[in-house]
């Protein structure tokens, strides 16, 4: 059975036949909502397809098809078709995942089967061996605000995929009673603490049991020796940032950190507690299962919490440490780990390996999740840190004076040495002037214990050095894995990496043992057209190249793909990434260092996302991937990882995709210079089209008053605010990208996620290059990923519903000009991938993608209904009172997450 005819079989037919029970409960005031929402389902769209707004089309349909209602019922009508809609979704997720390995060939190209299959076939299994050493695949959950369900809904899509899975009707027929009776929308705004729980469900009870695995059958495939197999590395881990990321994120508190690093803890202490209990099970020989029982109650001991962090009020040591722990629990995962080796050789010598693989899984997971459970990341915006130096300067420019250290004002622009009155202004000086003033202040180290004290005062300033304190516990309390990346946001200089070197410092880290990666985030397109020449200079700095001889002559380098897109378009983001990954990689090496590449992306592909794994398969040999990271957020962790089936492939194409790069690179077309050139000129056609749309005096004005752009904040999916800047002042730079890409969507029009390609293949074409993109396309994995990402966008754009904006004074020539856009490269790249209608080499996708869309339609039209009476009332054109304001604000915040949860990777 081919994969289409696969999917109608599992998916879309038993969507229908559950769907029709659905329809059809006696939910308590829903029964009328579910007969009519199919009937207003199709008049919306045929409604639509002839132009009509949502205004006119809500309108007439009641005129028309429920006539005896009022007002209120009206309304009251409306918001029932937005919950049998949520409702539907969630039951066409949970079929889809129940059926994720009936649909997807998930032994076939891009899994672990097929790669190792191979290489057992070719005898290069010693390859394989070699290519561990060092190999690494981090995935990093990210609380980032995509995930429209609550924790009870996901609960119920798990069990409704079960029951879908034994064709259990009975308890099919209960949880959509019960989904049918359950809040969708959380009463509040989650807490960074309620994210760090959500995810935690996914690690303890996804994550646990599908990383180790990968983990045994990447080791076992290998011709590593068994004594050599369970101390291995793993070559797959997990990141996590609720708790660490403070950009912009007021609600995350140094206190926090440590809090959710204890809850990680613990997590992951309580699982091995749970594994240890089956070993107790089945190893019952005698001198085994007493020494299980011992390692057992130390393991028990263990998770006693540690009782003062370094630098607080209960620390009376300034060098402060973790204190009070058992000493019958373990103090490091790797005696743990020690013990339980000791344990497999006892088992295999004396007992002839009888359970070994037991014993195996257990040190498995201790390679790969320590007792930290994921590694959490510290990031804040350098701004932050610029403002805080600047306060650090004035305070030890004037210490140092006191200890007959003066700082030299040669370093600060001025002349002679700073004196009481004569404190350099750190946010004036030039980058090189601030990297010397950096070092001369180093030598001032360490400090007095009530300048410490005076660094951790109240504000951002403290909380930033606390944070740093944090780390520092963490560590001690987890081990280093636990916590040893601290990510500088909006990097603009050299100086910005070593101004954290220099807090670290204040936090109490001698400068020769901070053990924190420092790791540079660029993602504007002009912050990675800088990225090169700002690593080369860092990289001569002495005092940075001892700290990075110090961390393994490994340096991190983040690029995101979200605010890259929203700053410069599809195209010049993915490609500018692409070379500026090229360039960094040749400076690294250049200096003598490694270069790991982290990659922030979200769900769809306007933010880096989609077909994800085909991307690092085709990096090629100029770009240094061994070793993985990327962001896992939000709705991408429960769409991608949600079932184990799910989860299992989506790690496994992850893991696959580097290994094949370097493994086969035979495989992988290596881009010429004279394609680089295309793309170069491709890149810049499409950037030129897309900041023209941009740079349009109507653009900000479209995306508030024709999106629900500025209800976002209301939906309670997230901690963080959806602006970096706290002022009320609408500015499209601040705008996080999450509800930049979420609103396009919303829109049907995906601009983030296509604009500009069709313009700038259009232009290369014109200029006799057709032939070289189309030889691209089907040469270079790079390219044609790239092309059919952009049609998933493509694929989910719908312009009946904003047809009505032709009509619309201030509004038709934006729309229209990103109406032919649309239409410009839907041709465009179709005729350069020889494809008859987008996606056609992805039936699967294509298929689940049409009914979704077809799913959500009445939300949207809802949604845009609500907009157009608010634009009218605005506009002078319709009187509201503010009941009514309110009652189409709920409905348009009620409408957003059926959209986001039916694209599944909309934001």
């Amino acid at each position: 059975m081919d994969s289409l005819a696969a999917f109608n079989e599992h998916v879309a037919m038993k969507y229908q036949l559950y769907n029709g029970l659905f329809l059809t409960l006696p939910f308590e005031g829903l029964s009328d909502a579910g007969i009519m929402l199919p009937i207003f389902n199709s008049y919306a769209h045929d409604h639509l397809q002839r132009g009509r707004s949502p205004m006119e089309i809500v309108d007439r349909f009641f005129e028309e098809k429920m006539s005896g209602l009022d007002s209120r019922q009206r309304t009251a009508t409306l918001f029932k078709f937005m919950q049998m809609v949520e409702r539907q979704v969630v039951l066409f997720d949970a079929i889809e995942d129940a059926s994720y390995d009936r649909v997807r060939d998930v032994e076939g190209p891009g899994s672990l089967r097929d790669l190792l299959g191979r290489l057992e076939s070719l005898d290069r299994r010693h390859e394989l061996t070699d290519m561990l050493d060092g190999y690494r695949v981090r995935l990093v959950l990210t609380a980032h605000p995509t995930q429209f369900y609550p924790d009870e809904i996901l609960g119920i899509i798990t069990d409704l995929g079960s029951a879908v899975t034994e064709g259990d009707l009975k308890q099919i027929n209960d949880l959509l009673l019960q989904m049918g009776k359950t809040r969708f929308k959380n009463k509040a705004k989650p807490t960074p603490l309620d994210e760090a729980k959500s995810l935690l469900w996914f690690m303890e009870n996804i994550f646990y049991s599908v990383l180790p695995s990968i983990h045994r059958r990447l080791i076992e495939a290998s011709d590593l020796g068994a004594s050599d197999r369970v101390t291995h590395p793993s070559p797959v881990e997990l990141g996590f940032w609720p708790g660490g990321d403070r950009d912009g994120n007021p609600f995350v508190t140094s206190d926090l950190t440590v809090r959710i690093g204890h809850i990680l803890r613990e997590s992951i202490l309580s699982l091995y507690e749970r594994d240890m209990q089956r070993l107790i099970r089945r190893l019952t020989f005698d001198g085994v299962i007493e020494r299980i029982e011992e390692i057992a109650e130390r393991l028990h001991y263990t998770r006693e919490p540690y009782s003062v962090v370094p630098g607080s009020d209960d620390d009376d040591e300034s060098a402060g440490g973790c204190r009070d722990m058992s000493e019958r629990g373990y103090d490091s995962v790797e005696r743990f780990r020690a013990d339980l080796i000791d344990l497999r050789e006892h088992v295999e010598r004396d007992h002839g390996g009888l359970f070994i693989h037991l014993v195996d899984d257990l040190i498995y997971k201790t390679q790969l999740f320590g007792f930290h459970f994921a590694t959490m990341d510290i990031r804040q915006d350098s701004r932050v840190h610029v403002r805080l130096v600047k306060e650090i300067v004035e305070l030890l420019t004037r210490y140092g004076a006191k200890r007959g250290h003066p700082v030299r004002a040669g370093a600060a622009g001025a002349a002679g040495a700073a004196g009481a009155g004569d404190v350099p202004d750190y946010t004036t000086l030039s980058v090189e002037k601030r990297l010397a003033l950096i070092e001369e202040l180093s030598d001032l180290f360490p400090l007095d214990r009530d300048i410490l004290d005076d660094l951790s005062d109240e504000g951002i300033a403290g909380e930033t050095i606390r944070s740093l304190r944090a780390a520092r516990y963490m560590q001690e309390l987890n081990g280093e894995r636990g916590v040893h990346r601290y990510i500088v946001s909006n990097t603009r200089n050299s100086a910005n990496l070593l101004e954290v070197w220099l807090l670290a410092q204040c936090a109490g880290w001698p400068s020769g043992e901070i053990a924190l990666d420092l790791v540079p985030l660029f993602e504007t397109i002009d912050d990675l057209e800088r990225a090169t020449d700002i690593m080369d200079e860092l990289l001569t700095i002495p005092l940075y190249r001892r700290h990075l001889e110090r961390r393994g002559g490994v340096q991190t380098i983040m690029l995101g793909f979200s605010d890259g897109t929203k700053d410069g378009g599809y195209m010049s983001a993915n490609w500018n990434i692409y070379r500026a990954k090229q360039q960094l990689t040749e400076v690294t090496r250049r200096h003598g260092f490694r270069v790991v590449f982290f990659d922030g992306r979200g769900g769809p592909p306007a933010r880096g996302g989609g077909n994800t794994h085909k991307f690092y398969r085709s990096l090629g040999r100029y770009i240094d991937s061994r070793e993985i990271h990327l962001t896992i957020q939000g709705q991408t962790i429960s769409s991608k990882y949600g079932v184990e089936s799910a989860a299992t492939h989506n790690v496994e194409q992850m893991v696959s995709a580097g290994l094949e790069c370097s493994l086969f690179p035979e495989n992988n077309y290596e881009l010429s210079a004279d394609d680089i050139e295309l793309l170069d000129e491709l890149s810049a056609a499409s950037i030129e089209a897309y900041r023209e749309l941009k740079e349009h005096p109507g653009f900000v004005e479209y995306l508030m008053e024709c999106s629900p752009l500025r209800y976002y904040g209301m939906t309670n999916i997230g901690s963080r605010p959806t602006s970096r800047s706290p002022s009320s002042d609408f500015r499209l730079e601040d705008l996080r990208a999450i509800p930049f890409v979420g609103s396009w969507s919303q829109l049907k029009q995906n601009v983030p996620g296509y604009f500009g390609l069709g313009s700038g293949i259009e232009a290369l074409r014109r200029r006799g290059h057709g032939d070289d993109l189309a030889r691209l396309y089907r040469k270079s994995l790079f390219f044609r990923t790239l092309i059919e990402n952009a049609m998933q966008s493509l694929r989910k754009t719908y312009f009946p519903l904003t047809y009505h904006l032709q009509r619309d004074e201030r509004f038709r020539e934006i729309w229209k000009r990103i109406f032919d856009e649309s239409q410009r490269t839907i041709r465009e790249v179709k005729e350069i991938s020889g494809q008859q209608e987008l996606l056609e080499t992805e039936p699967v996708i294509r298929k689940s993608i049409e009914l979704r869309e077809q799913m959500v339609l009445p939300s949207l039209v809802i949604q845009h209904y609500a907009l157009g009476r608010l634009r009218e009332a605005a506009g002078g054109a319709r009187e509201l009172d503010d009941n009514e304001i309110v009652l189409y604000e709920k409905m348009i915040v009620k409408s957003l997450a059926a959209g986001v949860n039916a694209s599944r990777n909309a934001v």
